[in-house]
């Protein structure tokens, strides 16, 4: 609150907001002499939070990342929210915004209203746009991000295998195999239902899943989508009675996202795992 506070002191509450044909209230606090078009794919680098009609912090940009950002939409697509409101900002802009509440979490958030919200509250937004980024030049940047943490985890993977000594073969997937067990018959297939334990690690040691411990083995239909593709393609190169561990490169896991709270980003999982039977 002091952050915003400070940003907008030349701001009066008193002070009169313009109206716009959807209901949304503006005001510009400080109005930069830059006429930077904008267009639909581009990205809003930004600093925002946002309260409710009693005050109350509901979202501050800054407790999720310094240069927090947004893709533009298509402007007709969030009439009456406060992107409809960003679009008259230009880089280094500051404005404070009044939206219905109902209009912002059913356009830009496309959830329910909140029942903290009461039916006709009025959020009000305080925003500074610090940058516009070409779209194509933005998502070139990620991807280069990404490739770059790719090919690092690749060098600590090939740096694990030879530390462990763990003579493993490489699928076609880029998933590492090592038999720790030889099976029998045939190999699983798309649409068998396979019963497996196995234990998943992180390649530091920390486990994150054991089907042992929960004396539960896991059953699911092979194929089916409810793994990453990478625990699906080291499935299928195991027979009945068979015990391997694969080592499984993010790209093929949870990738550069993660799973929030459970799987950090660009995390290599490791599955020592027991085909138990599939039918």
């Amino acid at each position: 609150m002091a952050t915003v506070s400070s940003f907008f002191s030349c701001f009066s509450v008193a002070e009169k907001f313009e109206t716009l044909p959807s209901g949304v209230e503006y005001r510009f606090v400080n109005k930069a002499e830059n006429e930077t078009a904008v267009k639909a794919g581009d990205v809003w680098n930004l600093d925002i939070t946002y309260y409710n009609s009693a005050d109350s912090l509901l979202f501050n940009s800054k407790d999720v990342a310094q240069n927090f950002v947004m893709n533009v939409p298509e402007k007709t697509s969030v009439e009456g929210s406060v992107e409809e409101g960003i679009f008259l900002m230009t880089k280094g802009d500051s404005a404070v915004f009044k939206v219905s509440a109902e209009t912002f979490f059913k356009k830009s958030r496309k959830i329910d209203v909140p029942k903290y919200i009461l039916p006709d509250e009025k959020l009000t937004f305080y925003v500074k746009l610090k940058d516009i980024i070409d779209g194509k030049e933005y998502q070139k940047g990620i991807d280069d991000w990404i490739d770059k943490m790719n090919a690092q985890e690749l060098l600590i993977i090939k740096d694990y295998l030879e530390r462990e000594n763990i003579q493993a073969s490489k699928l076609d997937s880029g998933v590492y195999k090592q038999v720790l067990k030889e099976g029998r018959g045939n190999l699983t297939a798309s649409g068998k239902t396979v019963i497996i334990n196995y234990i998943g690690s992180f390649i530091d040691g920390r486990e994150f899943d054991n089907t042992y411990k929960r004396n539960e083995p896991f059953t699911f239909l092979q194929g089916s989508g409810k793994t990453v593709p990478g625990f699906e393609v080291a499935l299928a190169t195991m027979k009945k009675g068979e015990k391997s561990r694969f080592i499984i490169p993010s790209k093929q896991g949870y990738g550069p996202e993660g799973r929030k709270g459970f799987i950090p980003r660009f995390a290599t999982l490791i599955f020592e795992v027991e085909m138990i039977d599939f039918e």
